[in-house]
């Protein structure tokens, strides 16, 4: 800010003495006393080193140095409130825009969905879907993203949101009783993968000690695909705990092998710092936070 400019405050407090002709009316548009209008035009006299108001018994009337500035300076405040106009009204009429992965909006968004509707009437809100780790929010005018990792990117701003299990599941009939991890190499041509997640398998694998060859088994291009495959008997699925709880309580899906060692899959908000928040953001996060 350029440290020759007087305050703001000050500058408003004048142009709304200048354009009601009253310290009295500029006090009660302003919600304060006059006075204290007073003492703050005075101050920005002082500052400007020119009287702007001559001050009569009652009366108040610009001075001709005071007419001029008044002049440019409710032209400025007019741009100043047509732009803020723009911006919030530009946000407050759009939705806000979320984006995640397929699979978590149907398992886990969509469920609650209901809730935060009920508890924001009237809110506006688009959901899309991707299938990448990339996020182009300016392109896609993204406000927000929920994804499976963090972004260490400068660009964004990344919350955790919650923390959830990578689990092998199948369909409960699919393994024999009490399946342990140690037999999970006789299964390897069962084992079903997910595109869009390549190294799951992998690190599962490693995290419990065995060798799996994740070469071996069925490809989908999405998780929501890989698990209808499971349910199907297909094979055995690698999943996000966090979002198959209705097909664990569907008896659709159960826990692959009896002594699994969980590996923490977090989710996490991400969004841009560059844009301006939604004025939806900060209730959607309460309300998200609420969820957990």
């Amino acid at each position: 800010m350029d440290p020759k400019l007087p305050p703001l405050n000050a500058l408003r407090t004048f142009v709304m003495a200048a354009q009601t002709g009253s310290f009295v009316s500029a006090a009660n548009e302003l919600s304060v006393t006059p006075a204290a209008v007073s003492r703050s035009i005075k101050s920005l006299e002082d500052y400007l080193g020119c009287s702007l108001f001559h001050r009569m018994h009652r009366q108040i009337s610009l001075t001709h140095e005071g007419r001029n500035y008044a002049d440019s300076l409710a032209d400025v405040f007019d741009e100043i409130s047509l732009a803020t106009h723009n911006l919030v009204g530009k946000n407050a009429d759009r939705p806000l825009v979320i984006c995640a992965y397929p699979s978590f909006i149907v398992s886990w968004l969509v469920p609650r969905w209901s809730r935060y509707l009920q508890s924001h009437p009237g809110a506006q809100l688009r959901i899309v879907t991707t299938l990448s780790h990339e996020i182009h929010f300016e392109q896609m005018g993204i406000d927000l993203a929920i994804l499976s990792d963090s972004l260490e990117d400068q660009r964004y701003i990344s919350s955790r949101l919650f923390e959830t299990n990578l689990v092998p599941v199948c369909r409960p009939d699919y393994l024999p009783p009490n399946t342990l991890i140690s037999d999970v190499a006789d299964w390897q041509n069962a084992l079903l993968h997910c595109e869009t997640r390549p190294k799951d398998w992998e690190r599962w694998s490693n995290a419990n000690g065995i060798h799996v060859d994740t070469k071996r088994g069925q490809w989908f291009e999405n998780a929501s695909m890989m698990y209808e495959a499971a349910m199907s008997g297909l094979g055995i699925a690698i999943g996000i705990e966090a979002l198959l709880d209705r097909e664990f309580s569907s008896n659709r899906l159960a826990h692959a092998f009896s002594d699994n060692k969980a590996i923490v899959c977090p989710f996490s908000v991400i969004r841009p710092k560059a844009t301006e928040t939604h004025p939806l953001f900060p209730t959607f996060m309460s309300w998200l936070q609420q969820e957990i």
